[in-house]
């Protein structure tokens, strides 16, 4: 079996991290709305490639840390947004913004 050069990055970084490497939350699955955290995991969020930019870089590789939230909303979806820090905990009730951002409720 042969893997992509960037999943195989992607799993390198996650073995000298200590954190899943997830990939950005795409703009289109955000929903605006009140929920509640059911969850705060510490990730990696890895970088967009862009040739723009150069394409490959090794800090890219390894992604940001961040703070991945799921929240629970009242029609029982789920959604997911990064945080820089961990502001919240599992059962704060929050308001997920147009922007996507997380506000207290």
């Amino acid at each position: 079996m042969r893997l992509a050069p960037l999943a195989l990055a992607l799993l390198a970084a996650h073995a000298l991290a200590g954190e899943p490497v997830v990939g950005p939350v795409p703009s289109g699955q955000m929903r605006p709305g009140y929920g509640v955290v059911e969850t705060v995991a510490e990730v990696r969020v890895a970088a967009e490639r862009s040739a723009a930019a150069g394409g490959s870089a090794p800090m890219a590789e390894r992604g940001r840390p961040m703070y991945r939230v799921t929240v629970r909303m009242p029609d029982g979806s789920r959604q997911v947004r990064d945080m820089d820090k961990p502001e919240f905990r599992a059962g704060d009730h929050v308001l997920l913004t147009n922007a996507g951002d997380i506000v207290p409720d």
